[in-house]
Parts: structure tokens; sequence; C-alpha cells
């Protein structure tokens, strides 16, 4: 189970089946995919100590939680060093309202998805992130997700 080669079709059904409810019971997961609590358990602890399984995510829905607003931001480096690229990593990661961020290739350097109450605290959180990183930010695009169509985190190959 070291690469993509060793996950065979038992795998993949297992891993199709906890991407919708990472939380099923072994004894649902075994009548899903037809195999036994035995084999389902032992593939399980497989998946994750090879590291196949990373993390089991909680996805939440932000707005029932009072903040319906969920916006994101592109951003374009310029100057960017060391340093300052660990700032910015820092102050993403301590930022209660990231959801979501990553490095990217292409025109943008950095994506980055918020989360607030109100579009005026969404405006208010990425203009304090310009401001505080002005030096390094070369362009910015932002805009607001209106609806999630697609979530896929077991891609069907």
């Amino acid at each position: 189970m070291k690469s993509d080669a060793a996950l065979d079709k038992q795998d993949w059904k297992i891993l199709r089946a906890i991407s919708h409810d990472a939380r099923m019971p072994v004894s649902h997961i075994a009548r899903q995919v037809g195999m036994s609590r035995e084999t389902v358990k032992y593939r399980l602890k497989k998946l994750k100590s090879n590291g196949f399984i990373k993390y089991f995510l909680t996805f939440l829905d932000v707005a029932k939680i009072g903040y319906p607003v969920w916006g994101f931001m592109l951003i374009s480096f310029k100057d960017l060093d060391a340093k300052s690229e660990d700032e910015f990593d820092k102050y993403i990661k301590r930022n209660p309202y990231v959801l979501f961020a990553y490095r990217a290739l292409g025109e943008w350097d950095y994506g980055i998805e918020f989360f607030a109450k109100t579009p005026q605290q969404l405006y208010e959180i990425q203009l304090e992130l310009k401001k505080q990183f002005s030096k390094i930010i070369k362009d910015i695009r932002t805009g607001s997700i209106i609806e999630t169509v697609k979530i896929n985190y077991v891609p069907q190959i």
C-alpha cells in the first residue's frame, strides 16, 4: 500500500464509503462494500498507517453557526522571501476566519477561503490582510462563494 498502484478495488470501495461519512461504523462500511468487519478494520488500519488516509475531516456548515458569507482571495506575490512567506503563513494559520488556504502554481501564488457574518466583515478581514502584507502582494482577486456544487475527496479513478 505504498503507492496508488497498491490500492486495489476493495481499498477504493472503503475510501469512497468513508468519504461520505468518516464516522460510519465499521459494520456499516463492511455491509456497504461487501466485506467482513475484520477485513474492513484491517484495511482501514493499513490505509491509515501507510499514509493513504491523512486525517478525517468535519465539513461544517458555517452558515448554520452564524457565518453565512463565504469568500475567497487569490493572491500573487512580489519580492517574496523566505521570512515574508513564513510570516504570511503564520498569519493565515492564526486567522480564525480562514477556512482553507493553499499554495498554487500559475498566475496565482496563494488561495484563501474565508467565512464571515456579513459582507462588510469579509471586506474588513480581507482589507486587514492586504494592509499587513502590502509590501509582498502584487495582485489580488476576491469574490464570494454562493454555493458548493461538488466536493470530492476520493476521486472515481
